[in-house]
C-alpha cells in the first residue's frame, strides 16, 4: 500500500490530511480482507462486488467519518480499539461457536458508527464551513480509490495462497518428484487464473494414482471433459432420472447446494453438499444433499439430517419435511404426500411410488449413542 500511496500522491489524489482515512481503510478494508481470502475464494462475484459495493456504501461511510475529526488523542486511543474489535469480529465469524460474542462485536461497532454519524451531523449544523474544503473532497474519493488499487493484491493473495494449498497437497498424491513438477507446471499453464478448476483437479489427483506422465495427462483430460458436460448438459428423460447439473441446484434456494459432480468409482458418480448446522447445542444437528449415479444421468436424491441429540427430534423433523418438500417439487413438481409427512413427523421408516419414481423414509439410530442420535433420509430415486 506504502507504493499505492506514493504513486497517488504524485499524481496529487492524497496529502497527508489522509492519514487518518487511510489507516481506517487499512484497518477496516485492507487488513481484515486477508483474513478472508477462504470466503473469497468461494464469492465468484467478489471482485465485481468490492468494486459497486465501496463505491457506493464505504465511500460515504468514510466521507461522513472524515469530514470531521476528533481530539487528536481521541483518534490515537480509537484506532487501536477497532482495529482489535474489528480483528475479533472477522475471527468470531468464522466459527459459529462464538456467536454470542459476534453480537456483541458488532454491537459495539454499530453503536460507534451511530455515535460518530450523531457527531458528525452535529457538526454539520454547527460548523458546515468545515463541509465545504478541498479536503472534503479528498475525503470522498480516496477510500474507494484505494479499494480499486489493492484488489489486484488480494487477487494476487488469493491465486497465491491457492496455488500454495494445491502444490502442497501434491506431496502426498504424486510420489515421482519429476511427475509432482510436471503436474505444477501444466497446472499453471492449462488452469492459470481458473481457480475452481485448479482445485477440483487437485482433488481428483488425490484420487488418481499417479504412476506415468500419461495417467497424469489423465486427470487434466477429465477436468475439461467434465467441464465441457457442465457447459453443455445433456437432456435426460424424466424416467431415467434427472440431469446431473440439474440435480445438483435443486435445493440452491434453501441454501443447500453440492459441489462438483465427480466419478467416485468407474461407473458411478457423486456430488454431496458440505454440511449444514441448523440448531443450537455443543453438537448441533445438521443436513446435507447428496445426489448419485452414471455420469450422465443422476438416479438418486438423498437428503439427510443428523441428528445429534434426541430432545431435539421434533426441530430436526420439521427441517426435514420443509427441505424435503422442496426437494420433491423441484425433482417430481409435486408436493409430498400426507403419509410421507405424517411418517416424517413421527420417526416413521416408510416408502411410495409417485410418477414413476420411489420416495422413501429411512430412520437409522446410532447404537450406544450418549444422546440416543439417529438420522433421517428421505430418498427420490429411479432405479
Amino acid at each position: 500500500m506504502a507504493i499505492v500511496i506514493c504513486w497517488l500522491s504524485e499524481l496529487e489524489l492524497w496529502n497527508f490530511e489522509q492519514l487518518k482515512n487511510t489507516i481506517f481503510w487499512c484497518v477496516s478494508v485492507g487488513f481484515m480482507s486477508l483474513f478472508k481470502l477462504e470466503k473469497i475464494k468461494k464469492d465468484k462475484h467478489f471482485f465485481k462486488h468490492s468494486v459497486l459495493g465501496n463505491l457506493k456504501l464505504l465511500a460515504i461511510l468514510q466521507f461522513v467519518v472524515g469530514v470531521y475529526t476528533f481530539a487528536l488523542w481521541i483518534e490515537v486511543l480509537l484506532v487501536p480499539v477497532l482495529a482489535l474489535l474489528g480483528a475479533m469480529l472477522t475471527i468470531a465469524e468464522t466459527d459459529k461457536k462464538h456467536h454470542q460474542v459476534k453480537v456483541v462485536l458488532e454491537y459495539c461497532l454499530s453503536s460507534f458508527g451511530i455515535v460518530l454519524i450523531v457527531y458528525t451531523l452535529y457538526m454539520l449544523m454547527s460548523d458546515f464551513g468545515e463541509f465545504g474544503k478541498e479536503k472534503t473532497a479528498y475525503d470522498f474519493f480516496v477510500p474507494p480509490l484505494l479499494t480499486l488499487c489493492y484488489l489486484p493484491f488480494v487477487f494476487f493473495m488469493l491465486v497465491y495462497s491457492t496455488y500454495e494449498q494445491v502444490f502442497v497437497r501434491l506431496k502426498f498424491s504424486i510420489k515421482s518428484r519429476l511427475h509432482r513438477y510436471a503436474a505444477k507446471f501444466y497446472a499453471f499453464i492449462l488452469f492459470n487464473f481458473r481457480l475452481s478448476l485448479l482445485e477440483r483437479w487437485s482433488f481428483q489427483v488425490a484420487k488418481a494414482s499417479i504412476e506415468s506422465h500419461s495417467d497424469l495427462i489423465d486427470t487434466f483430460k477429465y477436468i475439461f471433459k467434465v467441464r465441457h458436460s457442465e457447459k453443455n448438459p445433456k437432456e435426460v428423460p424424466k424416467e431415467q432420472g434427472w440431469s446431473p447439473y440439474k440435480a445438483k441446484e435443486f435445493l440452491v434456494n434453501e441454501g443447500v447446494n453440492t459441489g462438483f459432480y465427480n466419478r467416485s468409482f468407474e461407473d458411478e458418480w457423486f456430488a454431496s453438499s458440505p454440511m449444514k448446522e441448523f440448531s443450537d447445542g455443543i453438537i448441533p444437528d445438521k443436513i446435507a444433499y447428496y445426489i448419485e449415479g452414471s455420469e450422465d444421468v443422476v438416479k438418486v436424491l438423498k437428503l439427510r439430517v443428523y441428528v445429534n441429540d434426541a430432545s431435539r427430534t421434533d426441530q430436526a423433523c420439521e427441517k426435514l419435511e420443509a427441505m424435503a418438500e422442496a426437494l420433491s417439487i423441484s425433482s417430481l413438481g409435486l408436493p409430498l404426500s400426507d403419509e410421507m409427512k405424517s411418517a416424517i413427523s413421527g420417526c416413521n421408516s416408510y416408502s411410495e411410488k409417485v410418477e414413476g419414481k420411489t420416495i422413501a423414509l429411512v430412520v437409522k439410530h446410532w447404537p450406544n449413542h450418549e444422546f440416543n442420535g439417529f438420522d433421517l433420509t428421505i430418498l427420490i430415486s429411479s432405479i
